[in-house]
């Protein structure tokens, strides 16, 4: 999908090229909340965003992004998943070629960054903490069992970093509640159909024995309810999920989810466009920030029944971010470096 605008009526003096983003698809809520914060910036500059849809394929991304660039990038800033750690350097390195800054965010291999990879373009790298993540899952089933019961977890797309990490939480937090017992893992790919069929089989097999599923994201917790809900099960075994998407706080707030994770997509978009642009038109030199600034994470928070509310109302009342308001401090809302090893799937 490409759109391009002739700009916007009291928008700020617009400089630079393109906003370009790639996204893995447009269907799921995280995705349109992250653009919605590209958009803002957008709004607030002047310009339509580009958008380029990868559908969780890299080599579709790189396609597109060979032919955007093809017509002329003058100043272009690009802000992207590239789908898996596989495409990251090739993205990266295609961008720098056509002299377009480029922030990505999720997936980034352990071996390369910023800083030591196309340098001057790859202007940084942000995620949220997908161990913690799946820290705060594990421990919330974990209270809510009493530390004693059989669970089961679904999992992302096994080789990105937020799949992997988000079950390397949930096993930090089995080390420290010994009395829980993962019976089995699937991969759900972070789809709810699938989420749905993995837990349609597990009743199956396990019946009432199972007590818990861990969800890597919000959409899989939602397929593992739809699941649940033809058996009359929703909210007697425990689901967790994380992204903070409405979906998962509305099942957070009537009970068929335990938790979720908070993550603002809306910031992300926010802050990825605005480095990727202010690198695009001089207001920062990339190769003059520190390690932290250049790969970090943005702080996220668990989400239950006691605390729901409070982030409903955040959905239901998000800011409306501008270029000017996040240039005064790109990395407030940072959660600090993503350190050394998290990236790396072992």
């Amino acid at each position: 999908m490409v759109a391009l605008s002739l700009g916007h009526a009291g928008a700020e003096e617009a400089k630079g090229g393109k906003l370009i983003i790639g996204i893995d698809e447009t269907a799921s809520e995280y995705w349109s909340e992250y653009m919605q914060g590209v958009k803002d910036i957008g709004d607030s500059l002047g310009k339509e965003p580009v958008v380029l849809t990868s559908n969780y394929q890299g080599d579709q991304l790189l396609a597109q992004l060979g032919a955007t660039y093809a017509t002329g990038c003058n100043q272009c800033a690009l802000a992207t998943d590239p789908s898996s750690n596989a495409f990251v350097k090739a993205v990266v390195n295609r961008s720098a070629k056509a002299k377009v800054h480029v922030v990505t965010i999720w997936n980034r291999p352990e071996n390369i960054h910023p800083w030591d990879t196309d340098p001057k373009y790859w202007v940084a790298h942000t995620s949220f903490d997908g161990v913690m993540s799946g820290y705060y899952q594990g421990m919330a089933l974990c209270r809510a069992l009493n530390g004693k019961g059989k669970i089961a977890a679904i999992q992302g797309v096994p080789s990105t970093p937020p799949a992997f990490q988000r079950i390397a939480g949930l096993k930090k937090a089995l080390k420290e509640c010994p009395g829980l017992e993962l019976v089995d893992t699937q991969v759900g790919e972070w789809q709810e159909t699938k989420a749905q069929n993995i837990t349609r089989t597990w009743m199956a097999r396990y019946g009432d024995q199972l007590q818990g599923i861990f969800a890597s994201n919000d959409a899989m917790g939602r397929g593992a309810v739809a699941a649940l809900k033809e058996k009359g099960l929703n909210g007697k075994v425990l689901v967790t999920g994380s992204d903070g998407s409405n979906i998962g706080l509305e099942m957070v707030k009537s009970g068929d989810m335990l938790a979720t994770v908070w993550n603002d997509p809306v910031l992300q978009g926010a802050v990825s466009i605005s480095l990727a642009y202010a690198a695009a038109i001089g207001d920062i030199d990339p190769e003059k920030l520190t390690h932290a600034q250049r790969d970090f994470y943005i702080k996220q928070d668990v989400v239950t029944k006691d605390n729901v509310d409070k982030y409903l109302e955040m959905k239901k009342n998000a800011p409306k971010y501008t270029y000017a308001d996040i240039k005064k401090d790109f990395w407030k809302d940072s959660a600090g470096q993503i350190p050394e090893g998290a990236n790396d799937n072992k």
